[in-house]
């Protein structure tokens, strides 16, 4: 009996402080004293866990490939997420990803890092001192070549408008996704470190996409300084993944060459595709990470408590797998022996290429946040591969219901015998019907798809569309819009 008062009185005192005992009465001081060594390890882990319940984390750039894992991972662990993105319309995966766990979390669109309002009034209305900020908002490396102007504004100009609200808020805790493009020529190609980029400041990355890095970070210990903030960067390599898009990056010319490779086979019947083509030297090794992985180091650097952080600046590479292009294609060959490709430079993408480490060194990660890397490029390959094979074959039932002739191209007339034999259904009104809306479905689809505007859509076209659509999103787009009107 004497042990459950204790108990009681411990989860109330707990409570009462937000999950953590701040200060004790001489009373409960002699209560904890009884307790033995393993009560009071289950008492210090249940205060922990509540804590963390309690606590939000707002992920700004939360649509992309990486924004869409961590809210699901997150919302896994029990956090509740808050998830905004620029787009206003969010997609119905992310929604999904903040809502599938304990605490259901909550989407924001419309959000542009680049809009100090927009910021000042999601932080005011969604965060506090105990939420958590990842800010992903910033292009590629290949994005930021084309247009620097924008990537700074995106970018640095974002960082410091997210901190500047931060600030107002109280929050504390800021995490940042670097990059292995903040290293230049004079890094370590092997075992590259995140601290070699905190003692060598000055360095020159030889891009604007790692100056811009550096300049978040910058940003980031001067919050630190001035605002006493807890900032934290993760330095990723390369990310691969199965989703069907990604971004305008270097490394993602792995993720291009797994998708290719499922076309170059007829197993679906369909026109096959032409060999790939590698714009990077096929030589060059280059530090990558799987997703999943990610996801494990990304959330331990962001739950780890501050004194087990001992890194300068919390900065911590996210090691993974390291791979040729070479290296990459042989172990498609296993899956696909008559896999092609050819060597096309790309001038920016294979300047960083020979530009970036060719690995990252596990150690401080592991010590620090017990976090190592588990998956390797065969698991990679054969999972990714199987992913898209299976995306390949829901595409193909698609085109080929469509495609009555078999001829491996549609028409307008093929794709609208589908559409009002198939998908136009459900509710109409008196002003606008199933029927009524097909021309504007007509037209929406052909403009999308007749990209060259002959008429004609072949399989290349239809399955490159089909990765991010479906001819069912936009009849029901449609509908819905029709419906909805006066």
């Amino acid at each position: 009996m004497r042990r459950m008062v204790v108990n009681t009185t411990v989860r109330r005192a707990a409570l009462s402080h937000g999950g953590g005992v701040r200060a004790l009465s001489s009373d409960l001081s002699e209560l904890l004293r009884e307790m033995s060594n393993q009560d009071l390890d289950m008492r210090l882990e249940a205060i922990k866990a509540e804590k963390k319940r309690r606590q939000a984390t707002l992920i700004i750039g939360a649509a992309g490939a990486v924004g869409k894992r961590l809210c699901h991972a997150l919302s896994q662990r029990g956090h509740r997420v808050i998830a905004s993105d620029r787009m206003e319309n969010i997609p119905g995966t992310l929604k999904d990803a903040v809502s599938d766990g304990e605490r259901p979390g909550v989407c924001v669109g419309g959000i542009d890092v680049t809009d100090s309002e927009a910021l000042r009034a999601l932080f005011h209305e969604h965060a506090d001192e105990n939420t958590t900020v990842w800010n992903l908002a910033a292009p590629l490396s290949v994005e930021t070549a084309m247009d620097p102007t924008v990537a700074e504004a995106i970018t640095v100009g974002g960082m410091e408008k997210v901190l500047s609200a931060m600030s107002e808020v109280g929050a504390k805790r800021i995490c940042f996704t670097d990059s292995i493009g903040s290293f230049g020529a004079e890094a370590p190609r092997e075992n590259a470190t995140a601290k070699w980029l905190t003692e060598n400041p000055q360095q020159d990355p030889g891009s604007d996409y790692g100056r811009q890095k550096r300049g978040c970070r910058e940003l980031m210990d001067q919050f630190r300084r001035e605002h006493g903030g807890d900032p934290r960067f993760a330095v990723l390599p390369g990310v691969l993944h199965s989703n069907p898009v990604w971004g305008n990056g270097t490394t993602e010319y792995a993720l291009d060459a797994l998708l290719a490779a499922p076309h170059q086979e007829t197993k679906l019947g369909l026109p096959t595709g032409e060999a790939y083509v590698c714009p990077i030297d096929p030589d060059i090794a280059m530090p990558m990470v799987f997703v999943d992985d990610l996801m494990r180091g990304l959330i331990a650097l962001q739950e780890a408590e501050p004194h087990e952080l001992t890194e300068p600046e919390n900065g911590y590479c996210i090691p993974g797998l390291s791979f040729t292009p070479n290296e990459l294609f042989a172990e498609i060959r296993k899956h696909h022996p008559g896999f092609g490709f050819r060597v096309e430079l790309d001038e920016n993408m294979n300047k960083f290429a020979n530009l970036w480490p060719e690995t990252l060194n596990s150690s401080e990660p592991l010590r620090d946040l017990g976090y190592a890397p588990e998956v390797g490029l065969s698991e990679m390959v054969s999972f990714v591969l199987q992913a898209h094979e299976d995306r390949n074959s829901y595409t193909a039932e698609a085109f080929k219901a469509m495609d009555k002739d078999g001829d491996g191209i549609l028409t307008l007339k093929d794709i609208e015998g589908h559409v009002r034999k198939r998908l136009v259904r459900g509710r109409t009104t008196s002003y606008n019907t199933g029927q009524g809306a097909m021309e504007l479905v007509m037209n929406q689809l052909m403009s999308e798809l007749d990209t060259n505007k002959d008429g004609l859509i072949s399989w290349g076209t239809f399955s490159e569309w089909y990765r991010n659509n479906s001819v069912e999103q936009v009849v029901k787009r449609i509908q819905a819009s029709s419906l909805s009107a006066p």
